[in-house]
């Protein structure tokens, strides 16, 4: 069964954490598409907006390709911030998938600001706080979109989550 598993939540709250844990553990049929690879690999730094439209593009065409795999479990590993974002970006994407999920991020705020700072490139703290200030919660229109909804609030539920991937 294909499944595409929308990551939303805060820079440096473990999206791509997760992703690295389910490919070590699943090895194979998992892909990541990330955000801040594709901008590392069209600019050479995660951080450089500059091309961004070409990275969108990239980011929502290569699920198309992977969701050939027939048992596959693709990621997209964004900040997802907004409801609409969430759901609208990927709207061509669900009938490629038999599961459409959402994994949200809710984890305390001091923790995520230090595991901001620890990351190899952190993300400026004008920009988390700004992130902060905009996330949409769960809403109904993601529970009307996605099949599952996951909500980590604390590191110890990975294994629960990885589990149901």
């Amino acid at each position: 069964m294909s499944k595409l598993i929308v990551l939303a939540g805060i820079p440096g709250s473990g999206k791509s954490y997760l992703c690295s844990l389910v490919k070590k553990i699943k090895k194979s049929h998992v892909y990541i598409v990330s955000s801040d690879e594709l901008r590392n690999l069209i600019t050479g730094d995660q951080a450089d907006l500059s091309k961004d439209a070409v990275m969108w593009k990239m980011f929502h065409e290569l699920p198309t390709i992977y969701a050939k795999d027939p048992d596959g479990v693709v990621f997209l590993d964004a900040t997802h911030a907004t409801v609409e974002y969430r759901t609208k970006s990927i709207e061509h994407l669900v009938p490629l998938f038999d599961k459409v999920c959402l994994i949200v991020f809710q984890l305390d705020k001091g923790l995520v600001d230090n595991q901001n700072i620890a990351r190899e490139h952190p993300v400026p703290q004008n920009v988390l706080d700004f992130f902060y200030d905009n996330f949409d919660d769960v809403s109904e229109g993601d529970r009307k979109f996605f099949s599952d909804i996951y909500i980590i609030k604390n590191k110890d539920e990975l294994p629960h989550i990885i589990d149901k991937i």
